[in-house]
């Protein structure tokens, strides 16, 4: 009968070749030696100032290098930080640049447009006709203000002779003697 067990195993996977046969679940698990290092102090010795010295500076060994690790990736840190500013600086320069080429092409498309509206309006007359226009509304205002210019000056001379002839009255009646008894107006 066991032979047909085995057989059955082998039938299971044809294929595979065991490298060894099983083993019988009598044995006992094998217990791993103990590591010997040299030098070893047995576990009952007590520790020497020596080696409480050499423990001492292991220590403080591991940790200048962990402090080391840090600085180092502090430094990477910044380093990074350095390059992430440069490239904020390239961005800001690249959205401004951006930013002066829309306005520019904004101004070019309104041109654009208002030479458009000219050209297609039927009643425009052409550049040099603008510039008479222009020319005309010109020497129309100029005309304006020294009108203006002009009454304001009669205005203030007729304030002047007012108040000269209101001097002179004041002073002619001033200078005649008044009767008694005369009543004023």
């Amino acid at each position: 009968m066991e032979d047909s067990s085995i057989l059955s195993d082998s039938s299971t996977d044809i294929f595979a070749s065991p490298s060894k046969p099983p083993e019988s679940s009598t044995t006992q698990p094998k217990e791993p030696p103990a590591p010997q290092t040299p030098g070893q102090t047995p576990a009952n010795a007590p520790p020497t100032r020596f080696d409480a010295e050499e423990a001492r500076e292991a220590s403080l060994r591991r940790e200048l290098e962990g402090v080391r690790n840090i600085n180092a990736v502090i430094e990477g840190v910044i380093a990074t930080l350095d390059r992430a500013k440069g490239n904020m600086g390239t961005v800001s320069q690249t959205v401004s640049n951006a930013s002066t080429l829309l306005n520019t092409w904004t101004r070019i498309l309104s041109q654009t447009e208002h030479n458009q509206r000219l050209i297609l309006n039927p009643g425009w007359n052409g550049a040099t006709a603008d510039m008479a226009e222009i020319e005309a509304e010109t020497a129309a205002r100029q005309v304006a203000a020294e009108r203006r210019a002009a009454g304001e000056e009669r205005r203030r001379e007729e304030v002047r002779r007012r108040a000269e002839e209101e001097e002179m009255r004041r002073a002619a009646a001033a200078a005649t003697p008044v009767a008694r008894g005369a009543v004023f107006e």
